[in-house]
């Protein structure tokens, strides 16, 4: 079915669309992912281990900054592993951003309009990439090279809250895309000290960019409501990003 890009969205078709890519490259990604780190780890040698937390700024550009103007704001995380004994690493690296958040309050129904919640309608969008890296094994500076290939989700959520309490009552899914990722980027490790016996800590800080497919979305204030009724602004653009991402990696 096709949406208007302005005008009454179909969220079941949308909720459809978006568990459906979602699922594919679930069970198509997942398992070729599992493969390689387990080859990755039967084949080597020396076996350096890295898992990394950070803070992410994803910054839109290109048709996609023309309708996202502000940037996302979230977590990511990474995990790879060395192939062997060579400078090169293989892992999977997941981040999280909200880019466009409304919250207002309104009576829970016309009959009590005493009675509020609270409406809050995120706009979030979510990278998973298989991740290859190249870097130095030694030394307490490690700069390095990341190529990623994998995907971009992006949906909005509109939550209703307990406007007392903050509880979650009830939330829908207003619109999701799944779309192909693909890019390159650096960064670089500054060794802070020891854990453990045979681990450290470093500060890690890097650059990605990221081009993505064409996407269906939505943006802060893309969802209005008149006389009664909900309305879509769906936008759809290309999704590339820039993400600035710095935090710690642990490594064994």
């Amino acid at each position: 079915m096709w949406i208007p890009r302005t005008g009454l969205a179909s969220t079941n078709d949308q909720k459809i669309k978006g568990a459906r890519g979602f699922n594919v490259l679930l069970h198509a990604g997942v398992p070729a992912v599992l493969m390689l780190l387990v080859g990755a780890a039967s084949s080597a040698q020396a076996q350096e281990v890295q898992f990394g937390v950070d803070v992410t700024t994803v910054i839109p550009t290109g048709d996609f900054s023309k309708n996202v103007t502000n940037n996302g704001y979230g977590v990511g995380v990474q995990f790879l592993r060395s192939l062997g004994k060579k400078p090169l690493l293989l892992g999977v690296d997941a981040a999280f951003a909200t880019y466009g958040s409304d919250v207002h309050k309104e009576s829970i129904s016309e009959t009590i309009p005493e009675l509020l919640v609270k409406v809050r309608t995120n706009n979030n969008i979510t990278l998973t990439h298989l991740l290859f890296r190249a870097q130095p094994r030694t030394g307490n500076v490690r700069p390095y090279a990341d190529a990623l290939i994998g995907f971009k989700y992006l949906y909005t959520n509109t939550t209703i809250l307990n406007d007392s309490n903050g509880e979650e009552l009830t939330s829908s899914k207003n619109l999701s895309d799944l779309v192909f990722s693909y890019g390159f980027g650096g960064g670089v490790q500054v060794r802070l000290g020891r854990v453990g016996r045979s681990g450290d800590i470093a500060l890690d800080a890097k650059v990605r960019y990221l081009r993505g497919s064409r996407a269906d979305y939505l943006k802060e204030g893309s969802v209005r409501r008149e006389n009664g009724s909900v309305f879509f602004d769906v936008l759809n653009s290309r999704t590339d990003v820039v993400s600035l991402q710095i935090g710690v990696t642990f490594r064994w």
